[in-house]
């Protein structure tokens, strides 16, 4: 069983996230009376804005992607309710799942590094969308109006903090007399209802209807192994009823069989998933076993190279990638993964090697295209690291600043007015105002006052000075200068 540590929020963020929803329960007050489709949009919405803005959420475009994926592929077979659902990884260890009202599902990641299969995750995922569509949270909520706004948003932040420390620390931070005995807690013919709708989407969407049960059975290891229950038995209660309801289900409508993966690369994806040295080692041991019986499994060895890197093992993270490859030539992530560790690691020209036929799988790649930028500009190739970086300059990359990266390759060009200008934007990014300030008017000295170059840098410059944007001017916007 794979080691999940409890993800822990410092009391500064509960209280800031319980702010976020009080403001939320203020806006929807007059909406409780008569709890509609149209208000549990909007709250559905403003939640998740307050979960964004308060970095409640995973954002790793593989991972979001495949969740999606499986959730659109459940929705086609379920009775949609007549709102637009979206996905998202919820960032916690804690094990849970839970949707808001609107169509708004959240899949924990501790809980997504503990199912066995892509079918118990989509059998989690099923039995939200049942709740969803069968609007028990609305439901909830309606009845409890009588709660004042400080309460109901306590109650909100416990239902998503998981009902354990985390959530009591929230409660107490507005010191609710009694609210430890109210929550959002489904009542158990919620359950059974979205059990039986759950289940019911999952055959139709070609899984295996026991995929449901064996997540509660993996639920009950957990309760009984670790002093702290899992999240996921707090906010979805009665789990020996339900896993003796789906069994009567299994055993008298849902007799046949069906696809542990449909969507696939479930074993890759979940070693996107970062745990604690524990966890990793426990994961390597999994895979270590799986890889004896199928030593030809791509996704296995790839999932355990992964977790080497991440145990920081670079030899044989290569070793079992480069056994990958031997099997599967063109495998876009393997290509990928052998090309950033080489990159890392200062092997630079395989780095380059592996990276151009890793966008050639995966043209679209944006990680690839960065990666592939840095390795022509190590090897000295600065045009083409300069085709790369241009590619990525009104694209969002975490940690990176683009800007950075097309200065240096301009100035390796010996274009020294673009270096300047795109110097000046990434000091303007990082609010180093006197050094943002010296390269645009440097830059300035490049071009001429009618061009389009001159305009943008002009714009940048009085928006330092201001501090207030100026919206650019679509016939004076500048364009990045390509080389030929």
């Amino acid at each position: 069983m794979k080691q999940i540590t409890m993800c822990k929020i410092v009391q500064k963020q509960y209280f800031s996230f319980i702010l976020a929803l009080l403001v939320v329960c203020v806006t929807t007050q007059s909406a409780w009376s008569a709890f509609t489709i149209a208000d549990e949009k909007k709250l559905g919405k403003e939640i998740y804005d307050k979960l964004e803005k308060n970095n409640f959420l995973l954002h790793d475009k593989r991972l979001e992607a495949y969740i999606s994926k499986i959730g659109n592929h459940v929705l086609q077979r379920s009775d949609k309710a007549p709102f637009d659902f979206t996905f998202s990884i919820f960032n916690s260890s804690a094990i849970n799942a839970f949707a808001t009202p609107g169509g708004y599902v959240y899949i924990n990641k501790g809980l997504i590094s503990v199912v066995n299969n892509e079918a118990q995750l989509a059998g989690v995922i099923a039995h939200e969308i049942a709740h969803a569509n069968a609007r028990h949270v609305a439901s909830i909520i309606e009845k409890s109006k009588k709660l004042n706004l400080a309460m109901m948003a306590a109650i909100i932040a416990a239902a998503l903090l998981g009902g354990g420390g985390e959530a009591t620390a929230a409660i107490a931070t507005f010191s609710i007399a009694g609210a430890t005995s109210i929550s959002l807690k489904y009542q158990r013919e919620h359950e059974e209802e979205a059990d039986r709708m759950g289940i019911e989407y999952l055959v139709k969407s070609g899984y295996y209807p026991a995929a449901m049960v064996e997540f509660l059975k993996i639920m009950k290891q957990y309760e009984f192994i670790s002093k702290s229950i899992p999240s996921y038995l707090f906010t979805h209660p009665g789990t020996d009823d339900r896993i003796f309801y789906l069994d009567s289900l299994l055993q008298t409508q849902y007799r046949g069989d069906g696809a542990r993966d449909i969507v696939g690369s479930f074993v890759r994806m979940q070693s996107l998933i970062g745990l604690d040295a524990n966890g990793l080692f426990n994961r390597r041991k999994t895979l270590t076993q799986s890889l004896q019986k199928n030593p030809r499994n791509v996704d296995l060895l790839y999932a355990l190279a992964m977790t080497e890197e991440q145990l920081g093992h670079t030899r044989a993270a290569v070793e079992h990638l480069n056994r990958g490859l031997s099997i599967a030539p063109r495998d876009g992530d393997i290509l990928k993964s052998i090309g950033m560790i080489s990159l890392k690691t200062g092997n630079v020209g395989l780095a380059r090697l592996r990276l151009l036929e890793a966008s050639r799988v995966n043209p679209e790649d944006d990680q690839v295209t960065l990666a592939l930028g840095k390795a022509h500009y190590a090897t000295g190739d600065f045009q083409s690291a300069l085709n790369c970086f241009l590619k990525l300059q009104d694209k969002t990359t975490d940690d990176v600043d683009i800007d950075y990266h097309i200065a240096m390759s301009y100035g390796r060009l010996n274009q020294q007015g673009d270096s300047h200008y795109y110097f000046g934007l990434h000091f303007k990014k990082k609010q180093k105002k006197d050094s943002a300030l010296f390269h645009l008017q440097k830059a300035l000295e490049y071009f001429s006052k009618e061009s389009p170059k001159a305009a943008s840098i002009q714009e940048a410059m009085t928006e330092l000075s201001t501090g207030k944007p100026v919206k650019p001017d679509k016939k004076t916007e500048a364009k990045p200068n390509t080389p030929k």
